[in-house]
């Protein structure tokens, strides 16, 4: 799928209705921009943060070791794949 949209004067555009549609996403989710390498991606942020209390071991308490980057992104990638995909927004 390609999907094109223009920035405007003031950096800002429109993410277009199939990008949405494929994302899952709607008003007042957050997009994350991610990047690297020269390439961006994008991901919608739906639902609520409290939909990853499980995939942490020591979510409540205080953690005997720092999470590293990757360990954050593996347990909330975990979290949003159990995300019913019929169901986008806000739970």
């Amino acid at each position: 799928m390609i999907a094109l949209s223009k920035i405007t004067t003031k950096h800002q555009t429109t993410v277009p209705k199939a990008v949405l549609e494929a994302l899952h996403a709607s008003a007042g989710d957050q997009m994350v921009y991610r990047i690297e390498g020269g390439r961006v991606t994008l991901q919608a942020r739906t639902g609520k943060m409290a939909d990853l209390a499980g995939k942490f071991a020591h979510f409540g308490k205080r953690p005997t070791r720092a999470f590293t980057v990757e360990e954050l992104d593996q347990a909330a990638a975990e979290g949003w794949a159990a995300h019913k995909p019929g169901k986008p927004g806000r739970a």
